[in-house]
């Protein structure tokens, strides 16, 4: 570890490091999500639970993590739900009685959003608001809209999974619409997120933190991100968005199909394959070769075994999944044995899988702040 740079095991030097907060913001997630859970209970939604709409259409702000969240559930839920679901940056033209638009940003200055509220208004459809309501926006609401803004205050790099609650919570009040699959509840969402986040604390040491464990393996090696289907490659892009904005860390977003290639090629330029490195000795062998970037691959625990035999020659390939129902604090992970699935579990994103994915991301994130932690100078 770096002279002068807290150690990720040194629980005091990094709660001095962490100046501005950010440890007990990125915990903040299932407090989040459970905010969401108690609009539920508290009827806010209602008003959705009589509705069969003709389509919902979920309008993001320019800025944020918004926009990811929208195309996580999208892609969890869209095959399973009838209703018609439409993503813009900006309202269509369309809109009418018939429809559900959902807001969600956290600039309430955006005009792009202060002109959805008016608009969805003017036509009589149904608005749900998961942004602040204030300034422009609220002006535009003029009162109206089910709210579902943000109760808990925390970091604004950190607000993913309360987008990812707020639009699940939306669908699921959807009543009288066909939602398939195994639909997680909201509250147990948090109760995972929770969970995650309590293996993580800064007082767990490295061997049981997979946070820790991730921002190890993250510093002083670039990075490439990829995910085996469209709702991993969207924890994959809100993971190299959070190092960044976190820990300045800069890493790459990639599809699967350029990462093979790219691992040939660097073995073909340098005569070696990445495992070669274990066994490298500079002595013996000279000047080391050029560091390929280390994959990181997101999946889910469903697909980790298919997953891992079927990239098991790139290398350096980190394989990551967020844990099971009750597998929070267990650092090993388990990988579920074939014959276990069924082919549908196995092609795609379910809403099933949204428990993982968010856990895993609740994981990078806090990996990011580690990093970010142990780059500080103290």
């Amino acid at each position: 570890m770096r002279t002068g740079a807290p150690d990720l095991d040194d629980v005091e030097e990094l709660i001095a490091a962490d100046v501005d907060g950010l440890l007990p913001s990125v915990a903040l997630a299932g407090a989040q999500v459970r905010s969401i859970a108690e609009a539920q209970r508290e009827g806010v939604l209602e008003p959705l639970t009589q509705l069969r709409p003709r389509s919902v259409v979920i309008v993001c702000g320019s800025t944020g993590s918004a926009m990811s969240a929208a195309q996580l559930v999208i892609a969890a839920i869209s095959s399973r739900i009838d209703v018609p679901i439409v993503f813009a940056p900006a309202l269509p033209g369309w809109i009418g009685p018939l429809d559900v638009v959902v807001l969600a940003g956290d600039d309430a200055g955006d005009m792009a959003l202060a002109d959805a509220a008016a608009r969805s208004l003017r036509r009589r459809a149904e608005v749900v608001v998961a942004a602040p309501i204030e300034g422009p926006l609220r002006d535009a609401l003029g009162g109206s809209g089910i709210d579902l803004s943000p109760r808990v205050r925390v970091d604004p790099r950190f607000r993913f999974p309360g987008f990812v609650a707020a639009l699940l919570a939306v669908f699921v009040s959807l009543a009288q619409v066909r939602l398939t699959g195994n639909v997680p509840e909201v509250g147990d969402l948090a109760d995972a997120l929770d969970e995650e986040a309590v293996a993580n604390h800064p007082g767990n040491e490295s061997f049981h933190n997979r946070a820790k464990l991730l921002a190890a393996r993250l510093d002083g090696r670039a990075a490439v991100w990829v995910g085996d289907t469209v709702g991993t490659t969207v924890i994959a892009g809100q993971a190299a968005r959070s190092l960044v904005a976190v820990a300045g860390e800069i890493s790459a977003v990639a599809e699967i199909g350029d990462v093979v290639r790219m691992v040939g090629e660097w073995s073909a330029r340098t005569g070696s394959t990445p495992s070669d490195a274990i066994f490298y000795d500079p002595e013996i062998d000279g000047p080391a070769p050029e560091d390929p970037p280390r994959i990181f691959l997101a999946t889910t625990p469903t697909r980790e075994w298919y997953v891992r035999r079927r990239f098991d020659g790139l290398g350096d390939l980190d394989v990551l999944t967020g844990a099971a129902t009750g597998d929070a604090g267990d650092p090993d992970g388990r990988i579920a044995p074939p014959g276990t699935h069924t082919r549908e579990d196995l092609s795609g994103d379910s809403p099933n899988d949204l428990q993982s994915l968010m856990s895993l991301i609740l994981r990078i994130e806090m990996a990011a702040v580690y990093l970010r932690l142990i780059r500080t100078r103290t």
